[in-house]
């Protein structure tokens, strides 16, 4: 993996505590409980893949603290050896498989995720849309109530998220 795809993991460190304000006033913390980069480059590494296409993958693990309920979610990005930069990326129980990196935003929804079949009906207030920045890492979720959440530090920018 180039730097350039590193950064999509720079955003955070293992400890970091991220706060995000809802629409309704309520106030959710993220808190990164791993931070991992295999790199093929390095001296040990994960990978998929024999021979000459070995993968590369980096990533974050988080708990985030919603009210009274708190739940998992994490990023991965993975290459294999001149393929392009994927992601796989989830959110309160909704997961996006493999999505093909272009640009500096990740926009996760109903297009490109879903739930588990075991989770679709035990999740009671589902997460429509998430956005994941390069630079600021999560920025903005959306629950099927309608309730948004934008992160602390960002606003007013974070506003920007619920119009894309």
């Amino acid at each position: 993996m180039t730097e350039d795809d590193l950064e999509w993991v720079d955003t955070y460190n293992y400890g970091d505590s991220i706060f995000f304000t809802s629409s309704y006033g309520n106030l959710d913390t993220l808190v990164v409980t791993e931070k991992f980069i295999n790199n093929s480059q390095e001296r040990f590494y994960f990978s998929e893949g024999l021979g000459p296409n070995k993968e590369a993958n980096a990533g974050l693990n988080f708990i985030l603290k919603h009210g009274k309920e708190t739940f998992d979610g994490g990023l991965c990005i993975k290459k294999a050896v001149g393929d392009s930069l994927l992601a796989v990326i989830s959110v309160w129980k909704r997961y996006a498989l493999e999505i093909r990196i272009s640009g500096d935003r990740i926009i996760i929804d109903k297009d490109n995720s879903s739930y588990s079949e075991h989770m679709q009906n035990r999740v009671q207030n589902k997460v429509e849309k998430f956005v994941w920045s390069k630079e600021h890492g999560l920025i903005y979720y959306k629950f099927e109530d309608g309730e948004e959440f934008f992160r602390e530090d960002l606003l007013p920018d974070a506003l920007a998220c619920d119009n894309q």
